[in-house]
């Protein structure tokens, strides 16, 4: 019965189809890296404008279908979803965006929205998520790197002789300054500046731009891996 309650609230969602994208507020990184592990964010956007209740239950019921939680972070996106999703959203934060956007490192990045799934060293989990380190695809093509960021990665690969069969969500909301610096980070650390060639340039944030021009699906992306080999 609870169910068939939240998918009505779904259903009734004042703010239907008006997001395009999560808007900034803290816990916006947990909420896009937690709720792509299931689903797209179609589901998400799709609920705006419900209130506390609505949406404690409607992370409750993910909660029921798998989703891990810690107490800290049911919290935090609570607090999220009901004060930048509810019904009294604040105006975004334009100018606080813009700093965000001058100041932006690639190590900052990497800690919010890379971290949790591939490690600090860039290790990864192994089993579940590939590891970043070490990883010679990250020079077989400048663009490969970023357009899995920016489209996600959907298929089997093999990293350092392992197999990983998971699905890598879009991170499209990250800005073209924030990708391009994230990016260049992971090529120059996790001993993955050994394998950089001397004459490798990184990406800009404008050819960042240019690359989400391409529409790609996580699938495309999969496929320009394999012509990587």
């Amino acid at each position: 019965m609870k169910k068939l309650w939240i998918l009505a609230l779904l259903a009734l969602a004042p703010a239907f189809a008006q997001l395009t994208e999560l808007p900034p507020g803290p816990g916006r990184d947990l909420a896009f890296t937690k709720c792509q592990q299931c689903h797209d964010l179609g589901y998400v956007l799709d609920s705006a404008g419900l209130d506390r209740e609505a949406w404690k239950d409607i992370i409750l019921s993910m909660m029921d279908a798998g989703l891990e939680l810690t107490d800290e972070e049911f919290a935090t996106l609570l607090d999220y979803f009901s004060t930048y999703m509810g019904e009294n959203p604040p105006p975004p934060p334009e100018e606080e965006a813009e700093q965000i956007k001058k100041d932006v490192t690639g190590i900052d990045v990497y800690k919010k929205a890379c971290v949790a799934c591939h490690g600090e060293n860039g290790q990864g989990v192994p089993g579940a998520f590939p590891p970043l380190a070490e990883n010679p695809y990250l020079f077989k093509d400048r663009a490969y790197p970023a357009l899995v960021v920016i489209f996600g990665l959907e298929g089997p690969i093999e990293v350092n002789g392992q197999t990983y069969s998971g699905l890598m969500p879009s991170f499209a909301y990250l800005s073209d300054e924030e990708i391009a610096a994230v990016v260049a980070f992971i090529r120059n650390n996790f001993g993955n500046d050994k394998l950089r060639p001397e004459d490798f340039e990184d990406l800009t944030p404008e050819e960042v731009k240019a690359l989400r021009q391409k529409n790609l699906q996580a699938k495309d992306v999969h496929a320009l891996r394999e012509k990587l080999k």
